[in-house]
């Protein structure tokens, strides 16, 4: 068992692959049930974990203090205001192509209701916002990165590859939203993911960008409109 405290196994590419597998199990045990948000706390908690064992912190992977916030929060803003049209042009086209509309009904409870708006956007920034970028951006992106990064493949490939298989786990953990919601949530985990990486890897970009996406969202949900018409 002493492998088990190996920096260097676990920053080899059967380590690496191990740690992926091993955060997203949680998520994957209660995918379908009332319980996953509690899988998601479940992989950050192992994903600090993991990164403890690789001699790494949150802050290594982009929990820290921006080097000019000014410039951060502007660019989110730039790309928040950018992405939600885009995915919203997206989901449309999904729509028409499958003949299927993501299933929303989890959010139907803040259509008109002040008091559920406020616990949705509680949950909706500790989990989304924080909680997922940590997993996702924060730990997933940079171990796909690490992992393809020791095939031998050009940087931008490696970034490219990790964008796509952290995107993709991103939409199987939004099953409850039908194969539409699946797929869309999907692209804007993309969105995300570019934020990320064009803020220099500052996990409070996507923090901030997730957060307000959301808020959007649910402030639309709750005056009646219709996300995706």
């Amino acid at each position: 068992m002493v492998w088990l405290m190996n920096t260097q196994f676990w920053k080899s590419k059967t380590g690496l692959l191990l740690q992926i597998l091993a955060v997203i199990f949680p998520p994957v045990l209660f995918l379908n049930s009332p319980y996953l948000l509690l899988g998601l706390v479940a992989s950050v908690i192992l994903a600090w974990g993991m990164l403890w064992l690789r001699n790494n912190t949150w802050k290594d992977v982009g929990f820290r203090k921006p080097d000019h916030m000014g410039r951060l929060v502007l660019i989110t803003l730039i790309a928040t205001a950018i992405l939600f049209p885009l995915s919203t042009f997206a989901i449309q086209a999904i729509k028409a192509f499958t003949g299927q509309t993501p299933n929303l009904e989890a959010f139907e409870a803040i259509r008109g209701n002040l008091h559920a708006l406020a616990a949705g956007l509680v949950v909706a920034w500790i989990f989304g916002a924080f909680l997922e970028e940590f997993l996702f951006r924060g730990f997933l992106l940079n171990t796909f990165h690490e992992l393809l990064s020791k095939e031998g493949n050009p940087k931008w490939v490696a970034w490219t590859g990790a964008v796509v298989g952290t995107s993709v786990l991103v939409g199987v953990g939004h099953l409850y939203q039908g194969i539409v919601g699946m797929m869309g949530t999907g692209l804007i985990a993309v969105g995300f993911s570019v934020i990320y990486l064009i803020n220099q890897r500052n996990l409070w970009s996507c923090i901030l960008a997730h957060g307000l996406y959301n808020t959007v969202a649910f402030v639309l949900v709750y005056n009646g409109m219709v996300l995706y018409p």
